[in-house]
């Protein structure tokens, strides 16, 4: 869980954070569900996950495999006065709008599960500041009541109290819960931390914390989209007799971590002086002195700024012969406005029962290399499963037993997943994963590393196969026999 918690953190700082920094600096115009896609797609991003640095400098451990994470929520990404703090949808389709900010997103690392959320604000003014400060301080007020037996209840009304006392106005828009019981499941319904649980924590429980205010009304809106705005922090913390041990710690949270100002800076801008003039030209702008005295240099200059655009366009028009050769031969279709669909393509393993290995008769897990198949017992019956609706498979210990965790492809599994893998019926209820119990650790091991290989051996033969989609296939030679000599066409 704290390796989970670690990536949950490298995750949401520094990339998301360097990313919402570029576009916002930038001015650009970006989708909440398309900034949510960069995040999703850099958990399986092995380079990132090796240079990647947490805010404190430290490294993830030595031995972590980005093989074995999944996504248990979002990425989620929220502004512009529409917040939902129960993380029911994804990410929508609106741009992101310089306010308030909200990211929230969990991860699952060898079965355990973690989450983490944080506020950022752009140009906030005064009320926000005030109301994001008290945010705080309730936070650090549960974190301190947070440990072995205490009743949960009592600690979410001490939050309350606090609330009522000194921002009573807040009372409403205070959640009605402060989080929830995580750990091998993302969420515990029968730990939840609220104000009628009479359970009573113990040194080592894990826990997610939420604390946040929801649609708080803003007195000075800038815009219709800053009427109203939320505020919400999430940690993922581990009970103990003490102060809890917080695994997401290393994402900052204070004011100046979480806070961007683009307006000051631009009115504290001083205004441009006049340029000075060099006494030996005249009336002559001082921009127009050449840095060289030579025509030659000169020349060649412009004579390197023109190749430089030359190599450009001819860029430009390689990259454009490619996308027509790809769009002539390559599988996928095309609908009625011109935008690429692609494919749902079937996988068969077996056309009759007989086909199957004869070891299914010990209902056991095979692996079947020559179908690219691996067979899981399922209620009593061997089920195929096909390796391309195998995401990935992973190995865990928890005292003397040992988890097989099978991840499969399904809609839904966060933002772009749905686009990544087209399916023909994305309605229809599908199979998230599925894990096995065994004593036999050593056995659950060479699965997983079986299924590894088989899946890294389908990956490299989709990728050759779309290689070779925009090479054409010579015709066959055709042999013209002459008395002199010979012909080949």
């Amino acid at each position: 869980m704290r390796t989970s918690s670690k990536a949950c953190v490298a995750l949401l700082t520094p990339y998301f954070l360097d990313e919402m920094s570029n576009v916002l600096d930038q001015d650009k115009k970006i989708k909440h569900s398309a900034l949510a896609d960069k995040v999703y797609n850099k958990l399986e991003d092995t380079k990132f996950w090796k240079t990647v640095a947490l805010p404190n400098g430290q490294n993830l451990p030595s031995d972590f495999d980005p093989e074995q994470l999944d996504w248990t929520l979002g990425p989620v990404v929220q502004s512009g006065g529409k917040f939902d703090l129960k993380w029911v949808n994804d990410s929508d389709n609106e741009v992101l709008h310089p306010g308030v900010i909200i990211a929230a997103m969990g991860l699952r690392y060898k079965s355990y599960c973690s989450q983490i959320a944080r506020t950022f604000m752009v140009d906030p003014n005064k009320s926000q500041e005030a109301n994001y400060k008290f945010l705080l301080s309730v936070h650090s007020l549960i974190m301190k009541e947070i440990r072995e037996g205490a009743v949960v209840k009592d600690v979410y009304n001490k939050a309350l109290s606090l609330v009522k006392s000194k921002k009573p106005e807040l009372e409403k828009h205070f959640l009605k819960n402060i989080g929830y019981g995580i750990g091998l499941e993302n969420k515990d319904p029968t730990l939840l931390l609220s104000g009628k649980n009479l359970r009573t924590l113990k040194d080592g429980m894990t826990l997610c914390i939420t604390t946040g205010f929801s649609d708080i009304p803003n007195p000075n809106a800038q815009d219709k989209n800053s009427k109203v705005y939320s505020l919400v922090l999430t940690d993922t913390v581990r009970v103990t007799s003490q102060d809890p041990v917080v695994f997401t710690a290393e994402a900052p949270m204070d004011v100046d971590a979480t806070s961007f100002f683009f307006k000051d800076d631009e009115e504290a801008q001083p205004t441009p002086k006049k340029e000075k003039r060099d006494s030996r030209v005249g009336a002559v702008a001082t921009k127009n002195i050449k840095s060289t005295r030579l025509r030659s240099e000169r020349t060649s200059t412009i004579d390197e700024d023109a190749e430089k655009r030359r190599r450009e366009h001819q860029k430009v028009l390689a990259a454009k012969k490619q996308k027509e050769g790809l769009a002539k031969y390559a599988e996928s279709m095309v609908d009625q406005n011109g935008v690429e669909v692609k494919k749902f393509k079937r996988f068969e393993s077996y056309k009759r029962d007989n086909q199957f290995p004869p070891k299914v008769r010990d209902m056991g897990i095979v692996i079947d290399q020559k179908n690219a198949t691996i067979v899981l017992p399922v209620m009593g019956r061997p089920v195929p499963f096909h390796i391309n609706t195998i995401k990935n498979a992973s190995k865990s210990d928890e005292g003397e037993w040992s988890f097989l965790r099978i991840n499969f492809l399904s809609p839904g599994q966060g933002v772009g997943r749905k686009d990544d893998q087209p399916f023909e019926d994305a309605s229809a209820h599908f199979v998230r994963s599925l894990t096995f119990r065994s004593t036999d650790g050593d056995r659950y091991s060479e699965i997983a590393n079986q299924i590894a290989n088989l899946k890294r051996d389908a990956v490299k033969k989709e990728q050759e196969k779309k290689d070779m989609e925009d090479v054409v296939e010579q015709d066959k030679l055709v042999e013209i026999r002459s008395k002199l000599r010979m012909h080949f066409q």
